[in-house]
Parts: structure tokens; sequence; C-alpha cells
């Protein structure tokens, strides 16, 4: 198998009902997944090639011919409509190993219970009939802008193939079984497996990138981590991936100057990378750097196609520094995050509460709907589990320009979270 040619598909089979509608999968596949992938030409000449397995494997273990697929692909092509457990732990195995060439896509009316962290969903449509040409352009640019701008894939590919010229069966099966200890959600066992494995063979960059990850993700083990991905970068210099959850890590840890070259060395390695701008936004804001910080938020908007964590923060910062707020440009990815966070706040209880509430609350404050300001941020507040929870939205409510711009209940909403910052202050003393 040619994995440098592969496009992996991680998507459902044959026709699956979803929020109640059925849904064709196989005809997404054949009419517009695989259409695109053929159209699209490596960097180095010859095309793209689309694999998918048909194969049910969610109640038994992850096989050999899986795993190398998601660990050694060129590219995976996610679809995550169906909320399918299959598609997810696949994304899953694929993204401890590298975000970059990947990319998921997820159909416009169905609903997401969730917001994917880091990661940018691109939207596709496939009825009517003439939306199926537009979603193969929209996939087929995707694609191609990936392999073009990702210098961090000749990185991968180079560690592949050192892998295939001296085979480590037994590192594999480690890293296997690692995988299946995830899947029966055994992290602890899945943690101490990835460490052997990382002892067991010193030039290896991916699996120190998975337990690196994992690390993250199981309570922000930010030190052992940040140690993992730095050891990462000294060997390959071009891995992006590796550089953006350094500066990540090193911004949890408050080494904000550190975080910040490491955010933007990722940026200079990966142009697409917008979870790496949103992140330097996010120091940068912190920082005081409103300006630069405004500017990395709206670059992270323009290359993940309207993400409303940056949208929002980009809004903001562009308020506060220009005294007006003006979302013009941006009312359509307003529209957009606004019925995806409805959809996530109808949940009992709201997903991500009390984030998704607040955001909700926001874009309401944005068009102007004071009454609908005040009763998310309402509901946002009676999920609150802690003081710094209304504290970090009433900091960036108070970024706007106040009666002027004619935010109505501004001033009324900041007092609020005020307030409840104050008495959950009070319960935790």
């Amino acid at each position: 198998m040619d994995y440098a040619r592969t496009c992996f598909i991680v998507m459902p089979f044959g026709k699956k009902p979803v929020d109640g509608q059925e849904i064709d999968f196989d005809f997404i596949y054949k009419s517009v997944f695989l259409p695109a992938i053929s159209d699209v030409t490596l960097p180095e000449g010859g095309k793209l090639e689309a694999r998918r397995t048909d194969q049910d494997f969610f109640t038994g273990d992850i096989t050999v011919e899986m795993f190398r697929y998601l660990e050694y692909s060129r590219f995976v092509l996610a679809d995550i409509t169906s909320l399918n457990p299959n598609v997810f732990y696949e994304l899953g195995v694929r993204h401890r190993a590298r975000q970059s060439g990947t990319a998921i896509f997820r159909q416009i009316e169905v609903k997401l219970p969730f917001d994917i962290a880091h990661i940018k969903a691109f939207p596709y449509e496939y009825q009517p009939e003439d939306r199926v040409l537009e979603s193969r352009q929209l996939i087929a640019r995707v694609l191609r802008e990936s392999l073009v701008e990702d210098r961090t894939d000749n990185v991968i590919r180079l560690a592949i193939a050192q892998q295939e010229k001296r085979p480590r069966p037994e590192l594999e099966a480690l890293r296997r079984a690692a995988e299946n200890a995830l899947r029966r959600l055994d992290y602890a066992n899945a943690i101490g497996l990835l460490r052997q494995a990382v002892q067991a063979d010193q030039d290896d960059v991916l699996t120190p990138m998975k337990l690196g990850i994992l690390l993250k993700e199981q309570g922000g083990h930010w030190e052992e981590a940040s140690e993992l991905f730095r050891r990462i970068v000294a060997k390959t210099p071009g891995y992006s991936d590796a550089w953006r959850e350094l500066g990540v890590a090193q911004g949890k840890m408050k080494l904000d100057r550190d975080g910040e070259a490491s955010l933007r060395q990722a940026i200079e390695l990966n142009a697409g990378d917008f979870d790496a701008m949103a992140s330097l936004g996010g120091i940068l804001k912190r920082r005081g750097d409103l300006s630069d910080a405004a500017a990395f938020y709206r670059q992270s908007v323009q290359v993940s196609n309207g993400h409303s964590y940056p949208l929002l923060n980009a809004l903001t910062l562009e308020a506060h520094l220009r005294g007006s707020l003006d979302i013009s440009r941006d009312r359509l990815a307003l529209k957009r995050a606004e019925k995806s966070l409805r959809l996530q706040v109808a949940d009992d209880p709201p997903y991500n509460a009390p984030w998704s509430l607040f955001d909700l609350a926001q874009i309401r404050l944005f068009y102007k709907d004071g009454e609908g300001f005040l009763e998310f941020l309402s509901k946002g507040v009676e999920t609150c589990a802690a003081s710094w929870m209304p504290k970090t939205f009433r900091e960036t409510l108070a970024l706007l320009p106040g009666g002027a711009d004619g935010l109505p209940a501004l001033e009324e909403g900041i007092e609020q979270l005020r307030n409840a910052e104050a008495e959950l202050g009070s319960a935790q003393d």
C-alpha cells in the first residue's frame, strides 16, 4: 500500500437515520467525496487515491489494517455528520498522531451537540443536486491547500519511511494496544503503554506526539506534555503540529514569551493552522497586545472559514480598538455560529456550558437584542461552577465599547456577571 498517495475516508456506511431524516452515506461517498479526492493532484505529481474500509469494528479491537490507514495515510477525511462512534474514535486515533493532513466535514442541516475543541468542521451539502458540485469543489480545495501549505507532511512521510525501513513489530503492537486501551476508556493503561513505546524508540516522533496529546487531554499534564513536544521539535524542526502543541502547553504554564515563539513557528511552517493562530491571539490578548491579538484572531477566522471562537474574539477586539462594533462582513458567519450554538444549548444539560450559552449571548448582543443577550447570559451564569467562569466573560464584555455604540443591556449584563463572580467566590471560600 502506497500510503503517500492515500486519502483515507472515515465515515458511516449505507443509509443512516440522522435527526429524523435518512442520509445515504454511500451516495455521498460515490458522488461527493470520491470525485473530489480523485481530482486532487499531489504536489510531487500523481493523484490522491481514496480508500475506506467497510468493516464495523467498534465492539472489538482496532485492526492492523485500520491502524495503518489512520497512522500512515497521507490524508484523512472525516465526515462527522451522524455522530457515529466509530468515526469519532478513528478521528481520535488520527489526531493523537497528527492533526495536519486531516480535514473534517459535516452536513449543514444536521445537529452537532458539541464543538470539537480546536477543530474546524467544514460544512457541506449534497441536496439539492446543484450543491453536489459546490461540495466537491470545497473538498478538493481544502485538500489541495492543505497538501501545498503544510510542510509537516514531509516530516511525517520521512518518519513513516524510516519505520518501514526498520520495522519493529513489538513497537507497533505496543502502540496498537494503547489505542485499544483508549477504546475501552482505560486511559492509565494507554498512557503506560505509550510511555513504554516512547522509551523503546528514541528516534520515533509519532508516538511521543500521541502521548503528549493524551496527557494534555487527561487533566493537563502540561510539564510532561511540553517536554515531549520539545523533544519532538528538537528532532524534527519542521513538525508544525508539535510546535503548536508546545506553544499551547507553554501558554498554559504561563510561559507566554516561549509560547508565542512556538506558535509563530507553527504558523510559519503551516499557514493553514488556524488553531495556532487563535492560540497565539489568546496569548497576545492576555498580555495586553490587543492589536496583534485581533490580527491573529481575524487571520484564524479567514483560514477556518468562520470558526466561532476566533470570530467572536476578533469582533470584540476590533470593536475595542475602533471604538465601535461593525459586524457587516461577518453576518453570515455569525448566523452559522448562532444556528450551531442554539442546537448545542437545546441539549439538557446544555453542551459545553457555560461557554456555549455565553457565546450565544454575545451573538445576540452583537445583533443588539438586549433581551436575548440577558436571557442566555443568565442561563450561562446558572451553569457556572467557579468564579473564574463569569469573570472570564465579564472581562471580554468589558472590552466592548459602551453606550455610544448602542449595545443594549451591556452594562446590566456586566453587573450580573460581577455579582455572580462575587457569589461564587464567597461560596468557594
